[in-house]
């Protein structure tokens, strides 16, 4: 196990699925938490969720899903227990006062027709933080609606803003409200824990995806008080211009390069070699380039378009222009400065050796000393015995019952299809 273990000692249980919820109690874990990931039979989406070796999912597919190793089981224990059962839901209460924090990421109400809100868990453990990770949180008249993270992009007003220019609206990102939750997930119970050892009780955390979209539009909140409209731009800026992404040499390369003042302009212009386009009056001011831009911007994609793209921005940045490579997954994957940060790990899953040794995105922040790798990835239901009996304090014929009548498992029903 690494050493340094930040969050030692601090125990987390969860009734998460999907994205966004575990991928923030996965930082937790990853610093030492204890992050109990209660799953059940009846609910395996995650584990069918995938990428499967080769695209194919084998025999054991609930244990070889690549994304559980990335956010849903990593670093974590996995109690495979159905709460929706009155034993199950005992088990839950008796491991709820040994914990430090409860999340989950149903809708508002799910927890409390459980017993599992706030103020029942409280009753039990007065130190407890619970955290609820919700679309649109548990007040308001929306708080009952579900969501997906797509649909939140809109109800943000995210997608309103995201466009090509003159163009519809489109979504922002299939996921990216999921990261950012995941982010403010860990962000809010790290600061819930610091606050609790200042004051020894425990706090209520009401999180929700659409005002962590709303947060990231900050400036067109202000701007619409003002009776400023925010245009859709595409890949544009507002007076930038270049500012956009430009085709490269090849089949689907580009890169993106943008132009701030006069002097990166004047170093742009050198870089391509001062064509006779570049001199021209009309491209001299910020205002004359954003004016033109769509000549501009055809000017400067007819050269860009004989570059190979990762040349190219080596090229640009080497002459003081802000240009970036437009990388796909493939690249990030072989990139030389993510390998020299260490930043791309390998992991071998032993709970999916038919997956062979996987890289994977790390955390995008270095803390010395301090391991944030991956060096887990929980079974479904791997830790049900050691789980109930150090913690729920139950004995070896307790946990045998539950097993023989399905309230714990490790394997799916029989009835489960393959992904």
């Amino acid at each position: 196990m690494p050493e340094n273990r930040i969050l030692e000692g601090v125990r987390v249980l969860t009734l998460e699925q999907v994205h966004a919820l575990p991928w923030g109690t996965s930082f937790l874990a990853d610093l030492g938490a204890q992050v109990i990931r209660v799953e059940s039979v009846v609910h395996l989406q995650d584990r069918k969720s995938g990428p499967f070796p080769g695209g194919q999912p084998s025999e054991e597919w609930w244990n070889e899903g690549g994304n559980l190793a990335y956010f849903g089981a990593r670093n974590k224990q996995s109690l495979c227990l159905e709460v929706a059962d009155p034993r199950g839901k005992e088990v839950f209460l008796k491991l709820a006062q040994e914990c430090d924090i409860v999340t989950d990421n149903f809708r508002p109400g799910t927890m409390a027709r459980y017993g599992f809100d706030h103020e029942s868990l409280s009753k039990l453990n007065p130190r407890i933080i619970t955290l609820s990770s919700t679309a649109f949180g548990y007040t308001g008249s929306w708080s009952r609606a579900g969501s997906r993270a797509r649909t939140v992009d809109a109800s943000c007003g995210m997608s309103y803003l995201t466009g090509y220019e003159d163009g519809p609206s489109r979504r922002a990102s299939n996921n990216y409200m999921d990261h950012s939750v995941g982010n403010n997930v860990a962000y809010a119970l790290l600061l819930a824990l610091y606050q609790r050892k200042k004051t020894g009780k425990g706090m209520r955390i009401d999180l929700t995806m659409q005002e962590t979209g709303v947060s990231a539009i900050g400036p067109a909140i202000l701007e619409t008080q003002r009776g400023i409209s925010r245009p859709r731009l595409g890949c544009g800026h507002l007076w930038k211009s270049p500012h956009n992404v430009f085709p490269c040499r090849g089949e689907d390369r580009w890169i993106t390069i943008v132009v701030s003042t006069d002097d990166e302009w004047r170093r742009l212009t050198k870089a391509m070699g001062d064509p006779a386009w570049a001199v021209e009056h009309r491209f001299d001011t910020a205002q004359g380039r954003w004016s033109h831009r769509r000549q501009l911007g055809e000017h400067l994609a007819g050269w860009t378009s004989t570059q190979d793209d990762q040349e190219l921005m080596i090229h640009l940045q080497e002459n003081g222009v802000s240009a970036g490579a437009v990388l796909t997954a493939e690249d990030l994957v072989a990139n030389p400065h993510l390998q020299e940060r260490e930043y791309i790990e390998e992991f071998v899953n032993v709970n999916a050796p038919q997956a062979g040794p996987r890289k994977y995105a790390g955390r995008p922040f270095r803390m010395p000393g301090v391991s944030m790798g991956i060096h887990s990835v929980a079974a479904l239901g791997e830790h049900n015995e050691e789980i109930l009996r150090e913690i729920a304090g139950l004995s070896g014929e307790e946990i045998a019952a539950l097993a023989d009548d399905g309230i714990i498992s490790n394997l799916p029903l029989p009835t489960e299809s393959r992904p």
